[in-house]
């Protein structure tokens, strides 16, 4: 079986000058902790770095597993003027975690906000992945285990990007924590 042909991918907006923006954030903190069985991964990400006071945070989550899920895989968009979109949401579950990437930021609405990308095992064996709907993603009895960079400088934000037309995560000055 040979491979689909690679193909270009050319966005509709104008390309920004800078491709690449950081912040620096030299309070960060490294944490590992484990998920909470029964509870959904936007509520144990969510909830782990709030408690702590984190603006935002970048994840990588491995082994254990979710008792059920939705996810979504990329797709071309033929209607544009975005050239890709999620399918529909796929259930799964109950399914082990190979690994995942994700990252705590803030929505266009000033939300909390967890974006994930995980390799998971079904109960078969077989290895699929994709983007988890992480309101959907319920921990299972053994939980993956969080590996965690926390930023309280920085947040993580979601805005409008004329590029993609698409609103997508850009780093920013963390307001300050009240309370």
């Amino acid at each position: 079986m040979s491979a689909p042909p690679l193909r270009l991918l050319t966005h509709p907006g104008p390309m920004a000058p800078e491709r690449r923006e950081s912040r620096a954030d030299a309070a960060a903190r490294a944490f590992r902790f484990s998920l909470m069985p029964g509870r959904s991964l936007h509520e144990g990400l969510v909830g782990a770095m709030g408690r702590i006071g984190a603006a935002s945070a970048a994840f990588v989550l491995t082994g254990g597993g979710f008792a059920r899920l939705k996810y979504c895989i990329a797709a071309p968009n033929p209607e544009g003027p975005q050239v890709a979109r999620y399918s529909a949401p796929i259930p799964a579950g109950p399914v082990g975690l190979i690994g995942a990437s994700a990252a705590l930021g803030i929505d266009v609405e000033g939300q909390p906000i967890v974006h994930c990308h995980a390799l998971l095992c079904g109960a078969d064996g077989a290895v699929f992945g994709g983007h988890l709907l992480p309101h959907e993603a319920m921990v299972g009895d053994e939980p993956p285990l969080v590996f965690a960079r926390a930023f309280s400088r920085v947040a993580i934000a979601q805005r409008p990007d004329a590029e993609t037309a698409m609103s997508i995560f850009h780093p920013k000055v963390a307001e300050p924590a009240h309370g």
